[in-house]
């Protein structure tokens, strides 16, 4: 048993011994290669070369640190975006520009104060408060890049209908935290540099009272797009039309102190939002049907099928999808005209996505013409009978008619 005891100390002792030659190998090892790229990289981090070694250094790092997180972000992103993870996507979207410059912003400060040392033997002064303030004010911006990738990303499942919310609601939301994002990095900003409430509340009632005598224009647009949001006169995508100011086209963007309209021969027009307040707005896409209303005149020599001609013309309105047989189709008889028997025909056809109004129109037209082709008439066309000096008469139509000669 001694013998055992004896054995097991003479091992651990010379276990000990090893692992001392193994620490002295690597010491000397460091010490007869000062060289070694960790070796320098820390030397050079921590001053030995010099300041301006020292500030290539941390350029040289902050250089090979972005580059890393880049890669890694694309590669990030493209798998997020293959699986369709949008919070994750926006996620890694909006961090890389904030966490860039906030890691080049510290660089800076740093190499700023290694220089500074160097030449006049003092530090800095508050280096913790402005590294506080720009880490808040990186993390403000990274919010508000998040909160826009996310309205983006959900705009675009919006506009395919994979989510119920509107464009518009997605807007307002997008606003709203907007706003929210911008408070909450000033009360950081105000609790990192001592500040208290009083003081914001105090610069709001003298500032606020002097805002709104310098900028009524703007208060006026900024409470117009608020009002927009809480009625919803008309969304983003929708068609307007604003009669007392000619315009017209589809709404675009509405921010808070202009709406864009897209005009259909694709100008952008900015409105101030005020404006909505004080005139008449029309949506026609809101529409639930559109009226087709046209009168149509037959030749006079065709007044014995005028009666058949519009119970036909009835019948294939009735027997219409696209018109809605719940409100009123009206096929008259209406007037005897200067050249031609005047039948007016009005109807209401149901605005959907799969009918839309040009087309059914056309249709309807065109069944119109089938059927008073079917009766052997024609539509009228306005002719106009001159008589000339020597017995010459030339009839007018719309097409060009050669001149007769009478006896």
């Amino acid at each position: 048993m001694i013998k055992t005891i004896e054995i097991l100390k003479k091992s651990h002792i010379a276990l000990i011994k090893k692992e001392k030659s193994v620490m002295s190998a690597i010491n000397e090892t460091e010490v007869h290669n000062p060289l070694s790229l960790l070796n320098i990289c820390s030397k050079a981090l921590e001053g030995s070369y010099g300041p301006l070694i020292q500030t290539l250094g941390i350029v040289f790092f902050v250089l090979i640190f972005n580059f890393f997180i880049k890669a890694l972000l694309i590669k990030l992103r493209t798998r997020f975006g293959n699986q369709h993870k949008v919070w994750a996507l926006s996620f890694v979207s909006a961090l890389h520009k904030p966490l860039s410059y906030f890691v080049w912003f510290v660089a800076a400060l740093c190499a700023l104060d290694t220089v500074i040392s160097s030449l006049f033997t003092f530090h800095l002064a508050n280096i913790h408060l402005i590294l506080s303030i720009g880490a808040i004010l990186s993390f403000g911006w990274f919010l508000l890049r998040l909160n826009n990738e996310l309205v983006h990303y959900m705009m675009e499942m919006s506009q395919s209908q994979k989510i119920s919310l509107t464009p518009s609601k997605l807007d307002l939301i997008g606003k709203i935290a907007t706003i929210s994002v911008i408070f909450v990095t000033i009360f950081l900003l105000m609790d990192v540099t001592g500040r208290n409430m009083q003081t914001l509340i105090a610069f709001g009632g003298i500032g606020g009272l002097a805002l709104a005598f310098a900028s009524q224009q703007v208060v006026s647009n900024f409470f117009g797009g608020l009002m927009i949001y809480i009625t919803q006169p008309f969304t983003i995508g929708e068609w307007v039309n604003l009669p007392e100011r000619q315009i017209e086209g589809h709404i675009e963007e509405i921010g808070w102190y202009l709406t864009r309209i897209r005009s259909f021969d694709k100008r952008p027009i900015y409105v101030p939002n005020s404006v909505f307040t004080q005139t008449i707005v029309i949506t026609p896409s809101r529409m639930s049907h559109e009226r087709f209303h046209y009168t149509i005149g037959l030749r006079y020599r065709d007044i014995k099928v005028v009666k058949p001609i519009i119970d036909n013309i009835k019948l294939m309105l009735l027997k219409h999808p696209s018109v809605d047989h719940q409100l009123s189709t009206d096929v008259f008889f209406k007037n005897f005209g200067a050249s031609a028997l005047d039948i007016e025909i009005s109807a209401y056809v149901s605005i959907t996505a799969n009918a839309r109004f040009p087309a059914v129109r056309q249709d309807i037209l065109l069944k119109i013409a089938d059927i008073v082709s079917q009766e052997g008439a024609e539509i009228a066309t306005p002719t106009n009978i001159v008589e000339l000096h020597g017995g010459l008469m030339m009839k007018q139509h719309p097409e060009l008619v050669p001149a007769t000669q009478t006896t």
